[in-house]
């Protein structure tokens, strides 16, 4: 009876095991750079001040889509759902830290002005770069100052 050394059979099995195992995995799909989805500088804000009513609305979206706003009527938290966070984030990227609103002066006493912002910059909400965001805006505007019942976006 001859006595064969087990490791050269051991070294055969696992090779084999091995490279049954790499035959027949999927391949591990890679992330590009174009997939990911940037994150702008949270948390965004919006600000709505003046108009007949005297409006003095701020509004604070964390990046879980988490709202703060202080309104004539009180504090409200809600939460915005996905799709319009999504879309907010969008536009927040076309905002730079540099931005500020600019725009004619204030002719009247009723005129009522509404920002957006992400990190520092801060743009008016009828600049070109924000027309996607501005029907979100104005609707986030509206449910926070209006009853819970009523909120469409920010529930």
């Amino acid at each position: 009876m001859s006595r064969t050394s087990p490791l050269p059979l051991l070294a055969v099995l696992a090779a084999g095991t091995l490279s049954a195992c790499g035959a027949t995995d999927p391949p591990i799909p890679q992330a590009s750079s174009t997939t990911a989805t940037r994150q702008a500088s949270f948390p965004l804000t919006i600000q709505r001040t003046g108009g007949i009513a005297g409006f003095r609305d701020t509004i604070s979206i964390d990046a879980d889509g988490h709202v703060l706003a202080g309104t004539k009527q009180g504090q409200v938290s809600c939460d915005l759902d996905r799709a319009s966070l999504a879309l907010l984030n969008e536009a927040a990227l076309q905002v730079h830290d540099t931005d500020q609103p600019t725009g004619p002066p204030a002719t009247h006493s009723d005129a009522m002005t509404v920002t957006f912002g992400a990190g520092t910059g801060v743009l008016a909400i009828d600049d070109a770069r924000l027309v996607v965001a501005a029907p979100i805006v104005n609707q986030v505007l509206a449910d926070v100052t209006g009853t819970a019942a009523n909120r469409k976006l920010c529930t």
